[in-house]
């Protein structure tokens, strides 16, 4: 089986990752896998371009701008014509597009699946133009996708953003899966070590992070907050003023990383403020490490995390009662610490490369 995936660039998130587990995973399968990139990798974050061309696999990289760029499109229409692959895979609404517009001059009708990797026009923005176009591209979009064969979510409250947006779509849950850590033996902690790992925006709740460390509750407490991930320069000056305004001293940008597993083994406790997720890989990733989690009580991150797995919040009080009951069972409970990490194996059974990529298989196997 041939297959193209299509994806707007290979800086390392969500969509990213999976689809380098999903190659390695089609590789082992003796599928002939090729990626198409629609655009250039940022030099802020790290690229899985090395890690794929490590592995033997044939990379295009079109110019950009992605999606507006006319000779794209002929390069695209090229590369589909020539190469005959048997599925074309887009991962991400900018790839769609082009996928979409190119298929309908090629003669031979191409088998298209789209995955859709988290509830795109639901992320919030600086302003109301932004969002407003992005849910207009989103309707339209939702018409395009009707062409392709099979429609991909992560999740079930992905399948219900999409199904809103087009209620002819006939959508199937594929979610992510997660390579299982061996658990470390939780032992009393000195000083406990808080971690978030993600792109830095609004959407991810870092905001209401710092605000929750400037509580009573927390001020008692001794214990650091290491958070991984890029943002934009106006951002991070948001949140080092405010860290700065509260006197907060315990607060650690580390930047992008590349080690996340050094990251997941230097921390305690990962929180995980977001506001809206498709699935939330790196909540998984954390799980997968035997961390304790403390997320935002709702779906999808409910779906892995609850009162007998982790600790959930609903606002900025919650958040800092959660921290401090982590911390304080993490240093005097250690028997509920082990019952919660115990039942966060047992929810991530589901989650093994095992469970689902056979889904996806069947899903190709059908299309052709």
């Amino acid at each position: 089986m041939k297959i193209c995936h299509v994806i707007n660039s290979l800086n390392r998130g969500g969509a990213e990752s999976h689809l380098l587990d999903l190659i390695n995973a089609q590789l082992n399968d003796g599928m002939d896998v090729h990626v198409t990139v629609i655009g250039e990798d940022s030099t802020e974050s790290y690229s899985i371009e090395s890690e794929l061309l490590k592995n033997g696999i044939n990379i295009t990289r079109f110019n950009g701008p992605r999606m507006f760029n006319l000779f794209s499109y002929f390069s695209m229409y090229s590369k589909f014509k020539n190469e005959k692959f048997d599925i074309i895979h887009s991962h991400q609404p900018r790839s769609d597009y082009m996928v979409y517009r190119t298929k309908k001059y090629l003669s031979k009708k191409i088998k298209w699946i789209v995955s859709v990797h988290g509830k795109y026009d639901t992320y919030l923005e600086k302003g109301s133009l932004s969002n407003n176009l992005r849910k207009y591209f989103m309707k339209r979009l939702s018409k395009h996708w009707q062409s392709a064969f099979s429609i991909i979510a992560i999740s079930e409250e992905v399948k219900s953003w999409i199904e809103n947006l087009n209620h002819e779509l006939n959508v199937v849950v594929i979610p992510y899966w997660i390579d299982i850590k061996n658990s470390e033996t939780i032992e009393k902690k000195d000083r406990v070590t808080l971690g978030f790992l993600g792109r830095l925006n609004v959407n991810k709740g870092i905001e209401d992070l710092i605000d929750a460390l400037n509580s009573d509750e927390l001020k008692s407490l001794d214990f650091k907050l290491m958070i991984a991930g890029s943002g934009t320069d106006e951002y991070l000056e948001k949140l080092r003023n405010m860290i700065e305004k509260d006197n907060i001293k315990n607060v650690n940008f580390l930047g992008y990383i590349e080690n996340r597993d050094e990251f997941f083994n230097n921390i305690d406790i990962f929180v995980f403020p977001s506001f809206s997720e498709g699935l939330g890989l790196v909540l998984l990733e954390a799980m997968s490490f035997s961390k304790i989690c403390i997320t935002r009580n709702i779906l999808p991150m409910t779906n892995y995390i609850d009162e007998d797995s982790g600790y959930l919040f609903d606002d900025v009080n919650g958040l800092s009662h959660s921290i401090a009951s982590s911390i304080q069972d993490l240093e005097n409970n250690i028997e509920l610490i082990q019952k919660k990490l115990f039942n966060i194996e047992k929810k991530l059974e589901k989650s093994r490369k095992e469970n689902i990529f056979p889904e996806l298989v069947k899903v190709y196997e059908q299309s052709i």
